[in-house]
């Protein structure tokens, strides 16, 4: 049976399963859900997206989701065999989903790149429902952002935090076609569509075209998964 995603279309983490199911070839079918998923809480109790359903097995999370992929699908593998590889792919699979997100969340919602963040959150939706969304949703991510600490520091800050993580991320593509080991991992999926989403923004997008290694290697991935 097809498997079934359940997403929000602009959510790097759905992007990153997305690209996972690409890359081992599985076909799937989409659900877009809307940005109040009231109806769909008997697919995700908890709000989270995305989800899949395997064949009426439901799996919830995007970590877990490309663990089930591998076990279906071994080939090519999103975790590295060598446990040492394997244990930095998921550190750096949980530093992109814990860290780099809020970035995104941060960043998109300055007025400079709003615009496109709202225009990508609510594609699906129209008329009164769309207006009030876009009402309320800047001030919701504002207050997101504050509570985790990155919106609470001025725009140069943020860029120049960013900054210093594609810099980290630069020196380690040193040399090297992928993140770990000698293939693509759910590290590259994970800190690719990351960057990805990040892109989207003004300084984002500046701030990784300036490094050559990590624009390179994102273009590497894309081939590989989109």
């Amino acid at each position: 049976m097809t498997p079934i995603l359940y997403q929000f279309r602009i959510s790097p983490f759905c992007d990153k399963v997305r690209r996972a199911m690409r890359l081992k070839g599985i076909a799937w079918d989409t659900v877009e859900v809307p940005v109040v998923p009231g109806k769909f809480k008997h697919i995700s109790p908890t709000g989270k997206f995305p989800a899949v359903d395997f064949g009426g097995e439901l799996v919830v999370d995007s970590t877990d989701i490309l663990a089930r992929l591998e076990a279906l699908v071994p080939t090519p593998a999103l975790f590295p065999v060598d446990p040492r590889d394997r244990g930095e792919a998921l550190i750096l699979e949980d530093w992109a989903d814990e860290s780099l997100y809020f970035f995104d969340l941060t960043m998109r919602n300055w007025p400079q790149n709003r615009a496109s963040f709202l225009d990508d959150l609510l594609h699906a939706e129209s008329g009164i429902k769309r207006r009030l969304i876009a009402a309320v949703t800047p001030g919701v991510v504002r207050g997101q952002a504050r509570a985790q600490g990155l919106g609470r520091k001025s725009e140069a800050a943020v860029v120049a935090d960013l900054g210093r993580h594609y810099d980290a991320l630069e020196a380690r593509l040193a040399g090297r076609a992928w993140l770990v080991g000698d293939s693509i991992s759910i590290a590259d999926l994970a800190v690719r569509s990351m960057v990805f989403v990040l892109d989207r923004t003004i300084e984002g997008r500046a701030l990784s075209a300036a490094r050559p290694g990590l624009d390179a290697w994102s273009r590497r991935v894309d081939a590989a998964s989109l």
